[in-house]
């Protein structure tokens, strides 16, 4: 009888050691050695027949470190990135057009590949992916360099050596993953977020710039915050003369609290006069910018 039991153990222990190395890969790029097994404890509770077909989460564990997770742990973050980012605004676009919508209209139907939803998430999903993957390359590229068996390449190239052996080559190249921001959609949105990124290099470039002591005998009320007010000039003169780059709902936001330079139509004014609107008047304005008076 122990015979029997030990070779129906091997038996099942084999078979479970020979799983269909598609499937292996497919968990192993889709779910980490902890989620595995949890996933795993999870299916025995419900259909223990799993047990014989599964790996164990043991063994699953080891193959994932010996093959390298690296690679494996990006292309999982950046699936859940997409998917997170898929499912809410699926489910912002279902609060807009069902609870909050007055009318109750509904966006016309577009193509799989021409979602809006899937193009947003498509872009913040490829960002991640190719900045970890990006970033270890030129980590990696940057430590070959460095040893003594590149030293005839630095000697014919100084200048790429130069680039590519600097501290901020890692940082620098995978910032190029930002060019996948281009899947998103052509709206605000991705007008917003170019604005937010590139602001916030600005500061924390200033930042980078004062560790390295570069403003040393500085004024005491000159630092990073002086480019709040640079920044919200911009916004206000672009609100006047270029409204189509403006994000449209800091725009309402300025008309709605602006009643003493963006004065409304009286209650006493009689109804058969016109009335210039809201943005009639900073139009007018800024016409009186260009005709350089008074």
């Amino acid at each position: 009888m122990s015979s029997a039991a030990s070779s129906a153990s091997s038996a099942s222990h084999n078979s479970a050691a020979r799983v269909d190395p598609v499937l292996r890969n497919a968990l192993r790029y889709t779910v980490s050695a902890r989620e595995y097994e949890l996933l795993h404890r999870y299916l025995i509770s419900q259909a223990p027949a799993v047990k014989k077909r599964s790996v164990p989460p043991a063994r699953y564990e080891a193959i994932v470190k010996r093959k390298g997770d690296y690679n494996a742990a990006a292309i999982r973050a950046s699936i859940r990135v997409f998917l997170g980012t898929y499912t809410s605004c699926k489910l912002w676009e279902f609060i807009t057009e069902r609870l909050l919508s007055k009318s109750g209209s509904k966006r016309p139907k577009t193509s799989v590949w021409k979602s809006p939803n899937l193009r947003l998430s498509a872009s913040f999903s490829f960002i991640l992916l190719f900045y970890r993957l990006l970033h270890r390359f030129f980590t990696r590229l940057r430590e070959s360099l460095l040893t003594e068996s590149a030293q005839p390449f630095r000697r014919r190239n100084p200048r790429v050596a130069k680039a590519l052996t600097s501290t901020l080559a890692p940082a620098v190249g995978a910032g190029l993953s930002g060019l996948f921001l281009g899947l998103c959609p052509a709206e605000q949105l991705r007008i917003t977020i170019t604005i937010y990124a590139f602001t916030r290099a600005l500061e924390f470039g200033y930042n980078a710039l004062e560790e390295r002591g570069w403003f040393k005998n500085r004024p005491w009320w000159f630092g990073s915050w002086l480019l709040m007010p640079v920044a919200c000039g911009q916004l206000l003169h672009a609100f006047v003369f270029d409204r189509d780059c403006f994000p449209e709902s800091f725009g309402r936001y300025i008309m709605k609290y602006s009643p003493e330079y963006i004065q409304q139509r009286p209650p006493n004014y009689p109804a058969n006069k016109p009335w210039p609107g809201t943005y009639d008047i900073v139009d007018s304005l800024a016409e009186i910018s260009r005709l350089n008076w008074p």
